[in-house]
C-alpha cells in the first residue's frame, strides 16, 4: 500500500498554507521513490529545496523529459544553457522523444539536430499510419 496521499490531501499538503518545508520535502522524495518525478518536482519546488530540484533535472536531462526538465528550471530560476538544451535533444532522440527533441533543437537554433529530429519524427508518424 503506497504512503501517498489521494489527490484531495496532496492538493492541501502542496498549496495548503503554512505547509513546512521538511513535510514538503518528504513527499518529493516519497514521490520521486514511487517513480513520480513530475509529482516530485513540484513538492521539491514548494520546498525551494534545490538539491532535490537538482536531482530531478539530472532525471529529466537523462530520461530527455523537456516538460519535466522546463518544470525544474522554473523552480530553479535558471537559464538553460544551449548545452542543456543540446544534452536534452541527444537524449530526447535516443528515448524515441522524437517531438521533445525538435523542441530542444529549436530551442537553440540546432540545425543539424531539428532535421535529424524531423526525419525520425516523420518516420515515427509513417510507422504509426501503416
Amino acid at each position: 500500500m503506497s504512503k501517498l496521499p489521494g489527490p484531495l490531501k496532496r492538493r492541501n499538503i502542496l498549496y495548503g498554507q503554512n505547509t513546512p518545508a521538511d513535510v514538503l520535502k518528504e513527499y518529493g522524495h516519497l514521490y520521486l521513490q514511487e517513480g513520480r518525478p513530475n509529482d516530485a518536482v513540484e513538492f521539491f519546488g514548494q520546498a525551494c529545496y534545490k538539491e532535490g530540484l537538482l536531482h530531478i533535472r539530472e532525471i529529466a536531462l537523462e530520461e530527455g523529459d523537456l516538460f519535466l526538465f522546463n518544470r525544474t528550471m522554473e523552480f530553479l530560476q535558471e537559464d538553460i544553457s544551449p548545452e542543456n538544451w543540446r544534452e536534452l535533444g541527444k537524449k530526447a532522440l535516443e528515448k524515441g522523444k522524437c517531438f521533445f527533441a525538435l523542441k530542444a533543437f529549436e530551442k537553440i537554433g540546432d540545425r543539424e539536430g531539428i532535421a535529424e529530429a524531423r526525419e525520425r519524427l516523420g518516420e515515427t508518424m509513417k510507422g504509426k499510419e501503416a
